[in-house]
């Protein structure tokens, strides 16, 4: 979606209190993992009715470009105060404070599917596009998928991963029995389980490497290296165990079947998509989630099956690439809504 921009500084004229709540609005919306191709162009068309909504969604727009550290005490501080009641001015002028903290710290909301409070205030986020590694102080690795927002604690009673929305990669730290972890460190934590929780479940293993991946109402994990515990529920549900090669799609009932892992599982670390005779909707479905705005594959084509290896961070050159693979065109409506569909 185009919209005139603001050079760097560029803060003047003073945007509309009722233009920038518009504007954020229009963004959770877009944001919400519920928009629809009809959002996107009543979102364009908003933006160029006046000056002052063009300007107002520069400034909102640098939410969704990339998520950078923001504090999670200012983060959770700014949201409790916007959620209480205010008076209006007091309140337009917390929008406005937010907006300008966007295009000038570059601060941006992390997609979910209930658009929760927790994936702001979350302490490690990535934006959509965005892939990010991190090391906790036992030796584990996280790897952080685009749209992805968690909080991470290693202290002496617990290894915990609380995973809001999104997909991590977990390198979890191996101990040799005497309290080393990862690279010779001495840390009791290591030889402690380590816990990943999502709102279906709780996954838990001794050590290993594996995935979960926070769906709309479902949580997908693959086991890739070592043996996972997955327990649905809030625990009064029977646990069940994955081996290396196994992943679960189940939901907070535990249903599910167990299926053998897609030998592509983790390529995204190191920034690749493979599809092994993959239907073009579903191909089109996990590009999506690297690129804002929607794109999407028309019902005509959207059973041709495709395989190969991608690169997420050159969106065009996969369509491109599909384009000369398959009987099928890109149509962009806006830069924001791209259509596969026949030629």
């Amino acid at each position: 979606m185009t919209s005139p921009g603001l050079a760097p500084g560029e803060l003047h004229p003073p945007v509309a209190d009722a233009a920038v709540e518009a504007a954020v609005a229009w963004m959770v919306k877009l944001q919400s993992g519920r928009a629809t191709p009809q959002d996107y162009q009543a979102c364009e068309r908003w933006q160029h009715e006046r000056p002052e909504h063009a300007q107002a969604w520069a400034l909102m727009s640098a939410f969704s470009l990339r998520l950078k550290a923001l504090p999670p005490a200012l983060a959770r501080s700014t949201l409790a105060a916007t959620r209480e009641p205010e008076p209006a001015p007091r309140r337009r002028s917390m929008l406005k404070g937010l907006a300008l903290l966007a295009g000038t710290a570059g601060i941006g909301l992390a997609s979910s599917p209930d658009g929760g409070w927790q994936c702001l205030a979350a302490s490690h986020r990535t934006g959509v596009g965005e892939r990010r590694r991190v090391a906790l102080a036992d030796g584990s690795v996280l790897h952080l998928n685009t749209a992805t927002a968690l909080d991470a604690r290693v202290d002496a009673q617990e290894r915990c991963v609380d995973l809001f929305a999104g997909e991590v990669l977990v390198e979890c730290a191996r101990s040799n029995g005497n309290g080393k972890g990862n690279g010779n460190r001495t840390d009791a934590a290591a030889s402690r389980p380590f816990v990943v929780r999502t709102a279906q479940g709780r996954i838990q293993t001794e050590e290993g490497r594996f995935i979960v991946r926070q769906l709309a109402a479902r949580t997908m994990v693959q086991a890739l290296e070592g043996w996972v515990d997955v327990s649905p529920g809030s625990g009064e549900l029977p646990r069940r165990r994955l081996a290396p090669g196994e992943q679960w799609d189940f939901d907070a009932r535990g249903a599910g079947a167990i299926e053998a892992a897609d030998g592509g599982a983790g390529a995204w670390v190191d920034g690749l998509l493979v599809a092994r005779d993959m239907p073009l909707a579903a191909l089109a479905a996990e590009l999506a989630r690297y690129r804002h705005g929607w794109l999407r594959c028309d019902p005509a084509v959207a059973r041709l099956r495709i395989s190969g290896v991608f690169p997420v961070d050159d969106l065009n050159r996969v369509v491109a690439a599909i384009q000369r693979t398959l009987p099928v065109r890109a149509r962009a409506r806006t830069s924001w809504w791209v259509t596969l569909e026949a030629r």
